[in-house]
């Protein structure tokens, strides 16, 4: 008996063919979904805390210097750190400028979480550390969402170390330039000392300034690690997540610069400076209005390693790597290279 021709729509192997492509994709945007929820999985209690306080400081008019009553004196401490000084775990707002001289040390325990307000930081001559941890991180944040708050401003010889932190909604101060620089965090050489900052699994988010939307490093030496994430950073100018001005950047394995935005340079704006890209770092939906959908290389020095994937990064002229007049020393081959408009490096 003759079987009976099928005639379905697709029933062809051509039509059957996996889309490998679209798996992985798949894959990276479930990683990177998991990484984000985990963050702020951890960080929700806190924040939790802190709006609810907002919305109660809202309606009533009345500003409370901190949850726990015993804040108050520490409060008072912190205007100017003396010796080496350990804030514990806590919630609490800042409305000054926390002073850590040359000399003198900062310390924020797991847990500790500081709302600032519209015109407080930190400024660090001496030694900052954050200690979080996995399920306790340091929240460093503002007070009211909408008003920012300045950034953490290391000076000459500051050392900084951070781990398991998260920086978000900051605004940024000005420079020696006059420039409002780093929404997060701000390096500046002083005296012919040059600050230096590690950093670990940490998250950059919503972070804005003229010239590095979560970083400007001013002559300093930034190192960032493993596991760190960048999202979602503004620079009015240059440099979405991170402005490099002359100094030194490490960034090693492991790391995210995604969905952040500038005039150039949509993730790393790079003037004159030395940059290392190390391996399986993801430079991913970064944009920048001019050139540098992802990097931006002014005169500088940039040396991309391999396994770094550049995905899906737009600009008007190169759309993953810009390099006018600079060495960008990488081997196309050994990177990733993927849906980057209008072109990938130029």
């Amino acid at each position: 008996m003759k079987m009976q021709q099928t005639n379905m729509i697709g029933d062809t192997w051509k039509d059957r063919r996996i889309d490998y492509g679209l798996i992985d994709r798949i894959n990276r945007q479930y990683e990177k979904e998991e990484r984000k929820k985990e963050l702020k999985a951890n960080l929700a209690k806190k924040k939790g805390v802190g709006k609810e306080k907002e919305i109660k400081e809202k309606e009533t008019e009345e500003q409370n210097p901190a949850i726990d009553i015993r804040s108050i004196e520490i409060l008072d401490e912190l205007r100017e750190i003396k010796g080496n000084y350990v804030l514990q775990k806590g919630i609490y707002v800042i409305d000054f400028e926390i002073y850590v001289p040359n000399g003198c040390g900062l310390i924020l325990e797991p847990g500790v979480a500081l709302y600032f307000t519209k015109d407080a930081g930190i400024t660090c001559n001496g030694r900052f550390e954050i200690k979080g941890r996995i399920g306790l991180e340091v929240l460093l944040t503002a007070n009211y969402e909408k008003d920012g708050w300045k950034n953490l401003y290391l000076k000459g010889g500051a050392e900084a170390i951070v781990d398991y932190a998260e920086f978000s909604y900051g605004k940024g101060r000005e420079n020696k330039n006059d420039n409002i620089s780093g929404g997060a965090i701000l390096l500046e050489a002083e005296n012919g000392l040059k600050p230096i900052i590690s950093i670990n699994n940490s998250y950059f988010e919503k972070n804005s300034a003229t010239f590095g939307g979560a970083i400007h490093n001013l002559k300093g030496d930034v190192r960032i690690k493993g596991e760190n994430i960048f999202d979602n950073n503004y620079a009015e100018l240059d440099g979405g997540a991170i402005y490099n001005n002359q100094g030194d950047i490490t960034i090693k394995e492991n790391n995210r610069f995604e969905d952040n935005s500038a005039n150039e340079g949509g993730a790393i704006y790079n003037n004159q400076g030395d940059i290392t890209i190390k391996e399986k770092n993801i430079f991913e939906d970064n944009s920048a209005i001019y050139s540098g959908g992802a990097i931006y290389n002014h005169r500088g020095d940039v040396r991309i390693k391999e396994k770094n994937i550049f995905e899906d990064n737009s600009a008007c002229l190169a759309g993953a790597i810009r390099n006018y007049k600079g060495k960008l020393n990488i081997n196309k081959s050994k990177n990733i290279f993927k849906n980057n408009k209008p072109s990938d490096i130029l």
